[in-house]
């Protein structure tokens, strides 16, 4: 079963490679994350932010999570101290399933993620 898992990282990875317009750097962004026109919770944002940064953990954690609330693409925007870091949270989160919907994550240039998030 590892040239099975295996082979399903290195499918991962092309695809994400193939559906980025940026090569791997430490910012990335989630879609698919959220509708705002369905969340109920008010505390949906603090919910999806502590669940990104848990699944993060585990390959070293984010430095900085941006939520745009009002994004109809459901999107999360997160910086990793390191790109080897990212690319981890990357790989592990693209094609999975949250709260029925498939995650779709792609990396960003740093300086777009700075003009967006400046201090971040």
């Amino acid at each position: 079963s590892g040239a099975v898992l295996n082979a399903g990282k290195q499918w991962y990875q092309r695809r994400v490679r193939a559906g980025s317009n940026h090569p791997p750097s430490e910012c990335f962004v989630l879609r698919n994350m959220f509708n705002p026109l369905t969340e109920t919770d008010p505390y949906w944002a603090e919910e999806i932010r502590s669940d990104v940064i848990g699944e993060c953990s585990s390959f070293g954690g984010v430095t900085h999570v941006n939520i745009d609330k009002q994004d109809p693409n459901g999107c999360v925007y997160l910086k990793a101290p390191t790109t080897s870091i990212a690319v981890g949270c990357v790989n592990s989160l693209q094609g999975r399933w949250f709260s029925g919907k498939m995650i779709k994550a792609s990396y960003m240039s740093p300086s777009d993620y700075h003009r967006k998030f400046p201090g971040s």
